[in-house]
């Protein structure tokens, strides 16, 4: 009886400071489970907001994204505003839960996207005495397809990578990897154009009214928004910025060197001349069954897209980059899928890159 009265007074003693350090813990943990719903809930409104912009970056240039959700039993405010220079500020801010607020704030840039493949067609693809092959791992990775039939003819055509078609692939023999039609079609985006208008009119000198001449030796140009036509002509043209053109643009005898974005609502050709870049910039035609040509020994360093119109390349031109329209006609060429390329799963577009990331 003793000992029992002794190790109840003793046990009183010890039950009160447990609970209570119990009761401490769990309201520790209440607080960081409520907290950590709270910065998920802001993390996953940046996460909205980045795929607002990748669907329609040019949606929100002039009017800024302005949205609240419910995530988490929390209320999310999110805003995005265009900064120029194809920088959007980004904003997310969660609260509710008891447990105050949290903030996210970030900045992303758009960077011009890229191909998932060497060359994709919407529609229709023929490719003629054309060798299409990859870079640095030749004999594999330059995979094409189309949401239509494939036609592969001529004696010197390979194609050293994947076929892949909605419709028919005709000469498939000529393909040294996996032959698959019909298979599930790809989706195509946008052309992003009214983003590259809005980086395009920054410049000092834009809007430029009437067409753009530029002849012999070497000038400098962009960001620049011309309303007419871009003419380089036994000329190097090197981009500094952004180029959009509401006209065509056309290259003869020239070069246009650069990082750069080229928008034209207008067709695009290109003869006995280069396009030559470090990286792989984006060269796209807006025009509803317009087209980008090439012919006679060009170099182009890129990724050309004509999303309503036809890619034709003729007559040993060599592109490193990729293409892609809504037809593409390729013979007697050369088309070597760019490393920079490779391991991506979109389509040209844009690809928004975390610049910051900051938590309130």
């Amino acid at each position: 009886m003793v000992m029992a009265l002794i190790l109840l007074a003793v046990g009183s003693l010890l039950v009160v400071p447990m609970l209570n350090q119990s009761f401490t813990n769990l309201g520790y943990h209440q607080s960081i489970e409520c907290r950590t719903l709270t910065s998920y809930s802001a993390d996953s409104g940046v996460e909205y907001v980045l795929c607002k912009l990748y669907n329609a970056p040019g949606a929100y240039t002039e009017t800024p994204l302005q949205e609240s959700l419910t995530l988490n039993d929390r209320t999310v405010n999110v805003t995005a505003e265009y900064m120029g220079g194809g920088i959007y500020d980004i904003t997310s801010v969660a609260s509710g839960g008891g447990c105050g607020s949290t903030t996210i704030v970030c900045y992303v840039n758009l960077s011009a996207g890229s191909f998932a493949f060497a060359i994709a067609a919407k529609d229709y693809m023929h490719i003629d005495n054309t060798t299409v092959d990859s870079l640095p791992a030749p004999g594999g990775e330059a995979n094409i397809h189309s949401n239509g039939d494939i036609d592969l003819v001529g004696a010197q055509t390979v194609v050293n990578g994947d076929a892949s078609a909605v419709g028919i692939i005709s000469g498939w023999d000529k393909v040294n990897g996996v032959v698959t039609f019909p298979s599930p079609p790809i989706q195509f985006p946008g052309d992003y154009s009214e983003l590259y208008e809005m980086m395009a009119r920054e410049g000092e000198d834009s809007p430029w009214e009437g067409d753009y001449l530029i002849t012999g030796g070497t000038q400098y140009l962009g960001p620049l928004y011309i309303n007419g036509d871009l003419k380089v002509e036994d000329a190097t043209l090197i981009l500094e910025g952004t180029v959009y053109v509401t006209g065509m643009i056309s290259v003869e005898n020239g070069n246009i060197d650069g990082e750069q974005t080229v928008v034209a609502e207008g067709s695009i050709r290109i003869e006995q001349g280069a396009v030559r870049s470090e990286i792989i910039p984006l060269i796209i035609s807006t025009k509803v069954d317009g087209e980008i040509y090439s012919e006679t020994g060009t170099t182009v360093d890129g990724v050309l897209y004509a999303p309503y119109g036809s890619i034709r390349l003729e007559n040993g031109v060599r592109l490193y980059g990729a293409a892609g329209g809504k037809t593409v006609n390729i013979q007697g060429c050369t088309i070597t899928y760019a490393k920079e390329l490779q391991g991506r799963q979109d389509l040209p577009g844009g690809e928004l890159v975390t610049i910051s990331y900051s938590y309130k």
